[in-house]
């Protein structure tokens, strides 16, 4: 019936597969839950080594770290269940009814995507509010509003895809770090004419990064994403059509012009405690101007 599959670095996920055990035992299904630990410290693997012991989890520990894409084909090669459900680690389940909402669409050629949420007040430690504004503001969206263009808006958190449509349809694994896999298997699945239909099931995201963290993980994605346009892999994105209006409008210079004498504003601005994410937005598409300029 269901394999639950979740990527571990550095979480504590045993609430997490808790929840989803009770819920599955509740609904008398036949599942599997496999966690693949993927070069965390030593810390969680401690945590998280109590999972080996329960019935249908199976905890394993990588020997080294394998990246964002290459877990995830292994997580999904190895279940063997007719559907697959993919959830990251920092994820926190509040509907009781979770597991029951992805199998009231099946039987499904589709993929199904649930969505993402944040808490709603602003974190306590000032130094993570520009990921949880951004998060609030860019991913926490609804249903409908992410049906309207289903490929740009899905997310590898949290999807449900047929066992058999998976294993034909891998991440690829030359993207590495942090950043843009997730657009790039959809995109692939589009050009395969396969469908993503986002439903109204969302899980909690609570993995949020302290600002300077999350500020390197972003140049790491425009980094990425840069790559990716110039080998043609991705054609399209708010990044990237932000830059091609530019280019278009051979403002490219105008703009950077401007982003220099506001440079120092913006990187304040965005450390600061109330950020702004047109601002920050401003920021990456400047990181993105500079990539294809050095190309």
């Amino acid at each position: 019936m269901l394999s639950i599959v979740i990527p571990i670095f550095n979480q504590d996920v045993r609430t997490l597969v808790y929840t989803l055990v009770k819920q599955c035992n509740k609904l008398n299904i036949n599942y599997q839950v496999l966690c693949f630990d993927d070069g965390s410290e030593q810390k969680y693997k401690e945590f998280n080594k109590e999972l080996a012991f329960k019935i249908n989890v199976n905890y394993t520990e990588m020997p080294e770290n394998l990246g964002r894409s290459k877990i995830r084909n292994w997580l999904g090669k190895a279940a063997y269940y007719e559907y697959i459900l993919f959830l990251d680690g920092d994820s926190t389940i509040k509907n009781k009814d979770f597991i029951k909402k992805y199998l009231d669409h099946l039987p499904t050629q589709a993929v199904l995507y649930g969505g993402r949420q944040y808490v709603p007040k602003k974190p306590r430690a000032k130094k993570k509010i520009l990921h949880w504004k951004y998060g609030v503001k860019r991913e926490a969206l609804p249903a409908k509003k992410r049906n309207k263009d289903p490929y740009l808006n899905f997310q590898s958190n949290n999807f449900l895809i047929p066992e058999l449509l998976f294993k034909e349809n891998l991440f690829d694994e030359k993207v590495v770090g942090y950043g843009y896999e997730d657009l790039l298997y959809a995109l692939d699945l589009k050009k395969k004419g396969i469908i993503i239909r986002h439903i109204e099931n969302p899980v909690i995201h609570d993995g949020l990064e302290i600002n300077t963290v999350f500020i390197k993980k972003t140049e790491n994605a425009v980094s990425n994403l840069s790559k990716l346009y110039i080998d043609g892999k991705i054609k399209h994105s708010r990044l990237i059509k932000s830059y091609d209006r530019l280019k278009d409008y051979g403002l490219l210079k105008s703009f950077e012009w401007t982003y220099t004498k506001m440079e120092e504003k913006i990187k304040k601005n965005i450390l600061s405690e109330n950020p702004s994410i047109s601002l920050f937005n401003m920021w990456k598409l400047h990181l993105f101007v500079e990539k294809m300029n050095v190309k």
